[in-house]
């Protein structure tokens, strides 16, 4: 069994860890699809949840690529 971590949109804005805001979160998860983060996503019921190790990958790529992570 992996020992994926699901973390909730909530949680990533009470976290010290991620300086995102509410909106930064909103347009990362809307533009989803275009942007890569769609393999950190994992719907459950109506709820979105990101696997917090994919999620990080996919922040770290943001920064190498000297792209901002929202976009």
């Amino acid at each position: 069994m992996s020992n994926n971590q699901l973390i909730d949109v909530n949680w990533i804005l009470e976290s010290d860890q991620y300086p995102f805001t509410m909106g930064q979160v909103r347009h990362m998860l809307l533009m989803r699809h275009r942007n890569g983060l769609q393999v950190a996503v994992r719907k459950i019921g109506k709820r979105l949840y990101l696997r917090r190790d994919l999620f990080d990958q996919w922040i770290e790529s943001k920064g190498s690529q000297g792209e901002n992570a929202c976009q």
